[in-house]
């Protein structure tokens, strides 16, 4: 086993390129059975989630190169296969053909096939008016005519209840912008 290689790949999987392509191939039809090449990425960098950008540009080169895995045999003693450290490097193995594909395709001045995609986030409850929650019981949201007086003793279970934002993610665009022969 490459032991540099997977090192090169575990730096590699933690980058927000690593997660934008993943984004891509989520999204866009036409990634599959192409390489992603990402030229440009923003994250909502609030955003829990890696998968949530503002947007990812870039290219789709057609898989040239095929990535040539070792045998399963080397991965297994005792009759038992690890296939965590399998998976790892057949992913790692992949993702090294895939650059070396992409680098011998533009030292050719292949032109990729041009992506867009779009995402935005927001909160779902933001033209929300109400204090409280539909979900509160009556008395609870009787207490929003008066939200300066807090001296009723249910104040202290109606927070529970307070109308919170709740962000959300969606896919706006998914796009080939320009289709190259």
């Amino acid at each position: 086993m490459d032991e540099r290689l997977l090192a090169r790949y575990r730096e590699y999987a933690s980058t927000e390129e690593a997660f934008a392509v993943l984004l891509v191939k989520k999204h866009l039809a036409q990634a599959k059975g192409n390489w992603v090449d990402v030229v440009d990425c923003r994250r909502y960098e609030m955003s829990p989630d890696n998968l949530h950008f503002r947007f990812v540009r870039g290219g789709l080169y057609k898989r040239k190169l095929h990535p040539q895995y070792p045998p399963k045999s080397l991965y297994t003693a005792n009759g038992k296969l690890d296939e965590h450290r399998y998976y790892l490097m057949m992913r790692a193995i992949t993702w090294e053909t895939a650059h070396k594909d992409i680098e011998q395709q533009k030292a050719a001045k292949l032109r990729p096939l041009k992506f867009e995609l779009t995402g935005v986030s927001y909160d779902r409850n933001r033209d929300n008016k109400n204090f409280f929650r539909d979900d509160a019981p009556p008395e609870i949201k009787a207490l929003a005519s008066n939200l300066y007086d807090r001296t009723d003793p249910l104040w202290d279970k109606a927070l529970q209840y307070a109308s919170a934002p709740e962000f959300v993610y969606e896919i706006r665009t998914a796009k080939v912008i320009e289709h190259v022969a």
